[in-house]
């Protein structure tokens, strides 16, 4: 938080709200982890987990979007403070984005029990070490409103795009030879994509993050 005000209940509702977005990206941060790994094991009970988790990031959701309003409502905030609480809803938003994306990649775990894909399963795995580091330190960057931060983390999305587009050209050349396991193909190409909307959705969060200092 940049600066004190004179309610201190005020401060205490700020830091409420920037914790509850730092738990959201954990939980997201998490969800994925978990989704990739059942991907890796082709294990259908983790990803069944993983999509039953979903929920808890809603949770969080709703526990935001209740403090904001209610911070817009009794507090009236203008300039920065008005800002950083728009900046949560539209965080908030994309955070929970980002854990069904996690969920998606999960749902398609049990379409791959028929291929074995080294390759292309690495390059997914890629993306979503990427995608969690970028998360991480996108929220540090929140949490202490580091603008260099988050502008670090919004130029680190074209590794994932890139990383994206070289497993597109690898799956294309798998399914023009391999017609018979074209549903796994299909099924990797969405979790590839999944990966990728996920670096799309921290990018939007750095740059929520730049707006509440520069609006």
């Amino acid at each position: 938080m940049s600066k004190d005000h004179i309610v201190r209940s005020y401060d205490q509702e700020l830091e409420l709200l920037i914790s509850k977005i730092s738990e959201m990206g954990k939980v997201a941060e998490e969800q994925l982890a978990k989704a990739i790994e059942a991907l890796i094991t082709k294990d259908s009970q983790l990803a069944v987990d993983v999509i039953y988790s979903d929920a808890q990031v809603n949770d969080l959701q709703n526990t935001v979007d209740g403090l904001t309003v209610r911070m817009l409502a009794m507090r009236q905030p203008m300039g920065s403070d008005l800002r950083h609480i728009i900046a949560a809803l539209k965080i908030a938003a994309d955070l929970e984005r980002i854990a069904d994306y996690a969920a998606n990649i999960a749902k398609n775990v049990m379409d791959l029990d028929r291929v074995s894909l080294e390759k292309p399963v690495g390059l997914i795995i890629r993306m979503a070490e990427l995608a969690s580091t970028m998360l991480n330190d996108v929220i540090d960057a929140y949490c202490e409103t580091d603008v260099i931060k988050a502008t670090a983390v919004w130029h680190r999305d074209e590794d994932i795009n890139q990383v994206y587009a070289d497993l597109l050209t690898q799956l294309r050349s798998y399914m023009k030879a391999d017609s018979d396991n074209i549903n796994a193909y299909t099924s990797l190409i969405f979790a590839a994509r999944c990966c990728e909307r996920i670096g799309d959705h921290i990018k939007n969060v750095a740059e929520s993050v730049y707006f509440i200092t520069h609006g």
